[in-house]
Parts: structure tokens; C-alpha cells; sequence
């Protein structure tokens, strides 16, 4: 029972985060946000872990397998998170969370064309890939056509780029890291972010300047940093883990189904948005593909 709590909690943890990110970001610039969210997860994730974090920097392998994390982590979340922020802006919380949900997608198509990923490739897979593709354009398609903006065109394809560094992660992570003896766990996760801090730090400076340090002072501002690097992220990633222990990998990543619900109700509650007909057709034929997707055992 504990564990299906921990579960409803992760997707609620997750869902949020897509609201959390509106809310900041009408605060405060978004890559400069994006930088807050890291930077603080890095700290509380180094106080939880703070007896894991010797490292030996003199270790030749331990260097290689450092480089490795950091590149995954950029891809993993520096470069996602940049998109993220910048394209909720111009587009909302639901529709940010459905496209996210692409994510299967997307890891599939990346790991069949640089990956190898062929092999793992079976009819229902690609039953899902058509369908992911088609709920992405019923989405995108009425936007560009008739009634989007320039710029919520650009959010949605900025969020879809996220979309599409989150799957290069995965499959680096599935790559990069298999082999890896050191730097691993706890390890991995904090040098991820911390590659991800300096990535968003420098475009936080080249685009948003200097960083108003009296801004995170708001209590809107700094909820939604502290929801976003403790729950989001820390509480999030441990939550997970534990969820992979007892459940196992293929029945903890079906929460990925419930967070564009959990980004829906939320967006609906707190902004009094709902989806247009088009934008619900697209959604369900994306949480479909979801299904298609998965990983799962054949008999």
C-alpha cells in the first residue's frame, strides 16, 4: 500500500512541476528560473548524499566515467530544462505535459537511428510510433494553419525539442553509463545536475543577465523554486528509485501515464484552462501511444 502512496505521489510531484514552472516563470526570467531549479536541487541533493560524494579525481577511470555523466546530464536536463522554461512561456501547462509525454516516442525513433535501437523494435512499437506521430500533428497542425501565434508555435516546438533532448539522454544514459564502476547512483544524479548548473548558468547570464537575487525573495517565486528542485526533482528521483526497486523498471515508468492527467486537472484548477477539441484528440491518441510504447513481456 506505501508504495502505491509513493507512486500517486511522484505522479502528483511530476504533474505539478509543468504548473510549478508557469507560475515562475510570470516571476522571474525563465532560464534564469531554469538555473534556480538545479541550483537548489543540487544543494538539497548534496545534503541527502553528502557521505556519498567522495570522489577521486586522480582516478583515471573515475575522470572518463565523470565526462561521461556530465554529457548525459546536459542532455538530460540542461539542455531539456532551457527549452522547457523558455517554451512555457509562450504555451501552457497541459499542453507542455502532453507533449512531454512524447517522450517514448522520441527515445525510440533516436535509439533506431544512432543508437542500435533497431533490435528492440516490435510491431506494437511501431503501432505506437504512428500513433505518436499523428497525435503530434493533429496538435500542432490546426496552430500553424489557422489559429496559433508565432510564438506559441515556437513554445510548442521549443517544448518539443525538450522532448526530443530528454530521449538523446535516456539513450545516453542506456549507452554512456552501462559500463560504468564509480560513478554511479548517487554520484551520477548530483554530477548531472552540476552540469547541467553550469550550463544553464552561462545562458542565464548571456540572455537573462545577472541574476536579481531579491526576485526569489517573492513567496510565489521561492514555492515554486523549493516545489520544483525538493519535490520535483530530490523527493521525485528517490521516489523513483524506490518505485523501480519494488516494482520494477517497466511497472514504475507506467507513472508517466498519469502525469499529463495530474498537469490537466492542475492547469485546470489553478489557470481555468481546458483543452480545445483538437488539442484533447491529439493528447489521447499521444497517451495511446504511451501504451504501444512500453517495454513490456510478450507471452
Amino acid at each position: 500500500m506505501l508504495n502505491y502512496l509513493y507512486f500517486a505521489l511522484l505522479a502528483l510531484f511530476w504533474g505539478g512541476s509543468f504548473v510549478a514552472i508557469k507560475n515562475l516563470i510570470g516571476e522571474i526570467p525563465s532560464f534564469t528560473s531554469a538555473f534556480y531549479r538545479v541550483l537548489f536541487s543540487v544543494l538539497f541533493l548534496s545534503i541527502i548524499y553528502i557521505k556519498k560524494l567522495n570522489i577521486d579525481f586522480k582516478n583515471d577511470l573515475a575522470k572518463k566515467e565523470i565526462l561521461n555523466s556530465a554529457i548525459a546530464g546536459l542532455c538530460s536536463i540542461g539542455i531539456p530544462f532551457a527549452f522547457l522554461f523558455w517554451g512555457e512561456l509562450h504555451t501552457s501547462p497541459s499542453l507542455a505535459a502532453i507533449i512531454n509525454g512524447t517522450v517514448p516516442l522520441w527515445t525510440m525513433i533516436i535509439g533506431i537511428l544512432f543508437f542500435n535501437g533497431a533490435k528492440e523494435v516490435t510491431r506494437l512499437k511501431l503501432v505506437g510510433l504512428v500513433l505518436g506521430i499523428t497525435g503530434i500533428v493533429i496538435i500542432f497542425f490546426p496552430k500553424i494553419k489557422f489559429s496559433g501565434s508565432d510564438l506559441e508555435i515556437y513554445g510548442l516546438i521549443s517544448i518539443m525539442f525538450m522532448a526530443i533532448f530528454y530521449a538523446i539522454g535516456i539513450n545516453l544514459n542506456k549507452t554512456l553509463l552501462s559500463g560504468h564502476k564509480y560513478i554511479l547512483g548517487s554520484r551520477n544524479t548530483i554530477i548531472q545536475q552540476l552540469s547541467s548548473l553550469v550550463l544553464l548558468f552561462v545562458l542565464t547570464l548571456a540572455i537573462d543577465g545577472v541574476p536579481e537575487v531579491s526576485k526569489i525573495m517573492n513567496l510565489s517565486a521561492s514555492g515554486s523554486i523549493i516545489y520544483l528542485s525538493l519535490f520535483s526533482t530530490c523527493f521525485a528521483f528517490i521516489i523513483f528509485y524506490k518505485l523501480i526497486e519494488h516494482f520494477g523498471a517497466v511497472k514504475a515508468s507506467t507513472v508517466t501515464f498519469f502525469v499529463p492527467a495530474v498537469a490537466l486537472i492542475l492547469d485546470g484548477i489553478i489557470y481555468n484552462r481546458s483543452l480545445e477539441l483538437y488539442e484533447s484528440t491529439g493528447a489521447a491518441t499521444i497517451f495511446l501511444s504511451m501504451y504501444f510504447l512500453k517495454d513490456r513481456k510478450i507471452t
